[in-house]
């Protein structure tokens, strides 16, 4: 099996089967609760594993009591508590919390700074009791078995009631909407009933949203629309977490975000909004949503409209529209708003010489200029205009506007094949590029779940004015990368814009040469003997990594088996793993294996890859050989169902993997000489 650990931008997630729990927002909700025995007088842990509360508005610091717990009564000991989280800044509390002798239990209170809580909003936190075998002073304690950390959440406790609207013909009703899942979920889901925050005139839910739960959101005075970080509903059981939605740009805790993923109201109906589905250490999906409120007006003539280059434009007609007039007009007024009416105003009078009327199907347009706003209104039978569109579109027949990629191409540079990789890129018609390199499988998860433009946005180097003419040039632009892990596949992601805001984006993958694409030849008891190892060695605290060099002894153990000792630099810990020698690839293969115990926990051989931190299993193999160069190279076995960089040493509590591995290390890039 496989275990995944999410962290920073390495998000990936697994979806495993998963409890579906309905929770009220006004109530305070507790998590699993543990209990007590006479057991043990130093196994701490949380009595609860997530706190939910709930705060009367107007509350400026809000408290939580937090239960420390053991087995035992016995001594006085101390835990030292840290916090993690986006929203961990708010939060406060005593970082050292001791147990008395005589008591199984402790409670101490933690605060959160609600004055900087936004109405509608929930903020988060997670505690965790740090270190493991810690010791403070002479009150040494370890982390339980049961909960090592836990969840609080704070929001306002808000009072709803029905938000109304007055009908044509003069009745009040409740407002309804109708809900367009496109992310978590798929599917329509209509007749949600809306109501309004009490004391406020912009807050907002839907209920029986998602999992049955209330989906609160804003509508801004500018008809933007802000939605605050929220469960769904959806307890995710692999990770004992709430899965959380918020807009990405109260994700990401940047409001500048709001210019590529807007969320908008458009005054009447239509809600469109650009989510994030979480948990706190990984997202699910990215993109976008939307939701109608229902009206009177549902019979509206409508029209959509696609520009198929060339001028071309297809039109799709709903059920009430008769006709379609159009208009086009030079530059982008799709931001002009004086402009747009004018433009809505001349179809509707019909004003303009140049008005185009026709029925649903395809019209070409033959501009004078390169960019252009299609404007157009739907009408229906009796001549009632619908919601007018407008789009920006480039009319270039000689194709001397939209941006082109004509050449990219990425591939192991000649002179340093098995280390360094080589971009060749050749452009037409760009004024600005934006790339991002990434390893083939971060590549692929990351275009699957954040999409290409987010990848981009967040992580892309842009082209410089030098670099942009190369491009252009007949002889192209190079770019290189150096330093990287041979035989490893790697992605380039690239878009190039013109200056009228067109793009097109391309991804190309390449692969370095590695000594094991063709391992020499090699006897069993050719690898026996003792090696100068080196390995790039990540730690939760160090992710870039560092290069440590250690002794690695490898002896035969008969039957084709050989003993490889010294993996692990860390300590006094020197477990022996169990390889097996392929005649056939010349190789030593090492799986996944039990190693025994190591500071009360049981070790696990397992690997490590770009997307994951703890992989174990028989599903996955590393092995090594001799290349070319007199050295041995690892590398993932060919039949792993995981192409693993690593491996590590894993700590299991019982069957379940801890999060954590032996020295907190992680070994990639290993090489080997004989010494």
């Amino acid at each position: 099996m496989t275990r995944v650990m999410m962290k920073k931008i390495m998000f990936y997630v697994v979806f495993l089967t998963a409890m579906l729990f309905q929770q009220s927002c006004s109530k305070d909700v507790e998590g699993v609760v543990s209990g007590f025995n006479d057991d043990d007088n130093r196994e701490i842990h949380f009595v609860q594993n997530s706190i939910i509360k709930s705060f009367d508005q107007g509350t400026l610091d809000g408290e939580f009591t937090v239960t420390l717990g053991r087995l035992g009564n016995k001594g006085s000991y101390k835990v030292r508590i840290d916090i993690d989280g986006k929203d961990a800044s708010l939060f406060s509390f005593e970082p050292t919390v001791t147990i008395p002798d005589g008591q199984y239990a402790v409670e101490f209170p933690v605060y959160v700074d609600m004055s900087r809580v936004v109405l509608g909003s929930e903020v988060s936190a997670t505690l965790n009791i740090s270190g493991r075998d810690a010791e403070l002073g002479d009150n040494p304690a370890y982390i339980s078995q049961y909960s090592d950390f836990l969840k609080l959440s704070a929001s306002f406790r808000l009072e709803w009631e029905p938000y109304m609207r007055l009908t044509e013909s003069g009745e009040t009703v409740q407002q309804t909407a109708t809900y367009l899942y496109n992310q978590f979920y798929q599917g329509a889901q209509g007749g949600m009933l809306v109501e309004r925050a009490k004391g406020s005139e912009n807050v907002f839910r839907l209920l029986d949203w998602a999992a049955g739960v209330g989906f609160v959101f804003m509508i801004n005075k500018d008809n933007s629309v802000t939605v605050p970080a929220q469960s769904i509903g959806y307890y995710y059981e692999d990770v004992r977490e709430y899965v959380y939605v918020a807009d990405v740009a109260q994700y990401l805790g940047d409001d500048s975000y709001y210019q590529s993923y807007p969320c908008t109201f458009d005054g009447k109906q239509t809600f469109m909004l650009n989510l994030v589905y979480y948990v706190s250490d990984g997202i699910f999906a990215v993109g976008p949503e939307a939701f109608i409120f229902a009206g009177d007006h549902d019979d509206d003539p409508f029209v959509t409209a696609e520009y198929l280059g060339g001028g071309r434009f297809g039109f799709t007609f709903g059920s009430h529209t008769s006709e379609c007039r159009a208009i086009v007009v030079p530059g982008d007024i799709t931001k002009d708003e004086s402009s747009f009416k004018s433009a809505v105003n001349s179809l509707c009078k019909g004003s303009a010489d140049d008005i185009r009327v026709f029925g649903e199907g395809e019209q070409i347009w033959t501009p004078e200029s390169a960019n252009n706003t299609l404007v157009a209104v739907p009408f229906n039978a009796e001549g009632v205009p619908g919601e007018a569109i407008c789009i920006r579109f480039t009319y270039d027949p000689e194709g001397v506007y939209i941006p082109q990629i004509s050449a990219c191409e990425l591939k192991a540079f000649e002179k340093s094949p098995r280390s360094t990789l080589e971009l060749f890129l050749k452009l037409k018609n760009a004024t600005s590029a934006r790339y991002v390199m990434l390893p083939k499988d971060v590549m692929d998860y990351y275009i699957d779940y954040y999409g290409e433009t987010m990848i981009l946005d967040q992580i892309g180097s842009s082209l410089d004015g030098g670099q942009l003419d190369e491009a252009a040039s007949v002889d192209g632009l190079r770019l290189f990368w150096q330093g990287l892990e041979e035989g490893a596949e790697y992605g380039v992601l690239l878009r190039v814009s013109n200056s009228f805001g067109d793009t097109e984006t391309r991804v190309v993958y390449g692969r370095l040469e590695a000594a094991s694409d063709e391992f020499v030849a090699k006897s069993l008891e050719d690898f026996t003997g003792s090696y100068l190892a080196s390995a790039l060695v990540t730690t939760s605290n160090d992710s870039q990594g560092h290069d440590e060099s250690f002794r690695v002894d490898v002896i035969s153990l008969g039957d084709g088996k050989v003993g490889v000792k010294g993996l692990c630099n860390y300590r006094n810990y020197s477990p022996q793993i169990t390889g097996i020698y392929d005649p056939e690839r010349h190789t030593i293969r090492l799986n996944s294996q039990n190693l025994g115990e190591f500071s009360y926990m049981d070790v696990v051989f397992g690997f490590v890859g770009n997307l994951y931190s703890g992989i174990w299993g028989q599903e996955s193999a590393l092995e090594f050989g001799f290349g070319d160069d007199g050295y041995v190279h690892w590398c993932s076995a060919p039949d792993s169902a995981i192409d693993v960089t690593g491996y590590t040493f894993l700590l299991f509590d019982g069957t379940s993997y801890s999060g954590y591995n032996v020295g907190d290390k992680s070994y990639t890039q290993l090489l080997m000489k004989k010494l």
